[in-house]
């Protein structure tokens, strides 16, 4: 029988503190995370002033200053790109960028491009999309039993 893990109560910077206060370096992190440490007082405070504020609005339908100020901030940091879309997660940004580059491509009448490079066991979401375009054969099958196709 496996052992349980533990249950995590609190982090403290780049530890994790458990129920029975044990201490564990977070290296737990994956391809899904922020790696801003636990409990910084300026990012606690930020997120404070912002959900006291407004918590989300659907990107779809309104808009807000924050939003905004962060897409000017990516924007800037771009080569050339003045637009930003939000998505829920890396997985959905993925499927997005899959379906603009095909789009892109037919729009210019070149139908040939429908191929995604990617490296050997990549991995690029938990979509089908997302699934079928990563370098790991296995997942591919994964994919395209469930009927996607990069």
């Amino acid at each position: 029988m496996r052992a349980r893990p533990p249950v995590a109560a609190r982090g403290e910077g780049i530890f994790l503190i458990d129920a029975d206060g044990r201490r564990y370096l977070d290296a737990c992190g994956g391809a899904a995370v922020s790696c801003l440490g636990h409990g910084h007082p300026g990012i606690a405070a930020a997120i404070a002033e912002q959900s006291a504020r407004l918590e989300f609005v659907h990107t779809g339908f309104f808009t807000s200053d924050a939003a905004e100020e962060l897409a000017a901030l990516i924007a800037g940091m771009s080569l050339g790109l003045d637009r930003v879309w939000y998505t829920s997660s890396g997985s959905e940004a993925v499927e997005a960028a899959l379906k603009l580059a095909r789009q892109y491509h037919l729009e210019r009448g070149d139908t040939g491009r429908n191929r995604v490079i990617a490296r050997r066991l990549s991995y690029h979401g938990n979509t089908l999309g997302a699934l079928a375009a990563g370098g790991s054969i296995w997942r591919q099958q994964c994919a395209s039993a469930l009927g996607a196709s990069a």
